[in-house]
């Protein structure tokens, strides 16, 4: 997809059966973290976030967002499968870490924000796999119009230009 110069490649990558399994198979596997770790701060002030979230990759990363630092756990292994799914969308290198978000459904969602956080390589794209109740994705930059992309259960979507 290149519309307003958008970096993005966006599929259905799993049926709908594959996907709902998955789904299945995520939600008895992952574990989270409690909420008062997931805060995010605006204008001062600490708010919760809609949605849970875990973090999964190689030993001693971390990922630091809105003053908060996650440790990650341990990849398990249906994490390491896609991941190596994951990879495939990159042109070079490979993916060390997943971050998890699990929102109550297709409503629920964080804002406008910008993944840059300074834990994060700048030149890496960002690959995500949609699975359970559709959301939209809205692109907002500088240099285009926003775009709008529905997540459907069982897409991916690569972003080139992401940090």
């Amino acid at each position: 997809m290149n519309e307003n110069n958008l970096n993005v490649v966006y599929e259905q990558y799993f049926s709908k059966k594959e996907a709902d399994r998955i789904f299945e198979e995520l939600e008895r596997e992952i574990e989270y973290f409690p909420s008062e770790m997931t805060t995010v701060v605006v204008f001062n002030k600490r708010y919760p976030v809609p949605r849970k979230v875990s973090a999964y990759g190689d030993k001693n990363l971390t990922y630091t967002f809105s003053g908060n630092t996650l440790p990650t756990k341990p990849l398990i292994p249906i994490l390491v499968r896609y991941l190596k799914e994951a990879n495939k969308f990159l042109k070079d290198g490979s993916f060390n870490y997943i971050l998890i978000n699990r929102y109550k459904d297709g409503q629920d969602k964080i804002g406008s924000h910008r993944d840059n956080e300074t834990d994060m390589d700048p030149n890496s794209s960002i690959v995500t796999f949609s699975f359970g109740a559709e959301r939209t994705m809205i692109f907002k930059r500088s240099n285009f119009n926003s775009v709008k992309i529905p997540l459907k259960n069982g897409s991916v979507l690569a972003d080139y230009d992401s940090v």
